[in-house]
């Protein structure tokens, strides 16, 4: 090789290597944007397993399944959700996705004597988009606690969901 060749190599080097943060962002953004590497979508229908306290004082648990007609969001930040439980009790909710998280807040319907809370569940979808596993609910119940920072009483519980739909 002759002096300007290897002068040119160097130079080639110098450049990419100083390049190389541009280049490795460029492909982020084009794998972000590839149908490949796009996170799942949460409308649609899913079943959820839910497990939280019985009450806002209890030690037991009780745990319950929920279907969840997941409504597409077209441009909002927030979509529309139906929840069903096995008793027959339909309330509505909201959803909201970035990424692979996903939250969904509801009222548990009040039946009785029962105790009446919301629920916020939050979890990830599994890159199948057919799973969401370990997810995490907190419950706010619809008793006062002037000791809690939320005002209200509040208890954690999890969930996992599989997409029927």
């Amino acid at each position: 090789m002759t002096g300007g060749e290897d002068r040119k190599k160097t130079r080639m080097a110098s450049i990419l290597k100083r390049r190389r943060p541009v280049f490795i962002a460029l492909a982020l953004v084009l794998a972000s944007v590839t149908p490949a590497f796009a996170a799942k979508k949460f409308d649609g229908r899913w079943t959820l397993t839910i497990t939280i306290p019985e009450s806002a004082s209890g030690s037991n648990n009780r745990s319950f399944t929920v279907t969840v007609d997941a409504s597409p969001r077209d441009g909002s930040l927030h979509g529309r959700t139906t929840i069903a439980d096995a008793e027959g009790h339909t309330v509505g909710g909201a959803w909201r996705q970035v990424a692979k998280k996903v939250s969904v807040t509801y009222e548990l319907p009040c039946v009785g004597d029962g105790p009446c809370a919301t629920l916020i569940l939050t979890g990830k979808i599994k890159i199948s988009g057919t799973k969401m596993r370990n997810g995490t609910v907190i419950v706010v119940w619809d008793t006062a606690n002037d000791h809690n920072p939320a005002l209200f009483d509040t208890s954690n519980g999890s969930f996992k969901g599989d997409r029927l739909e």
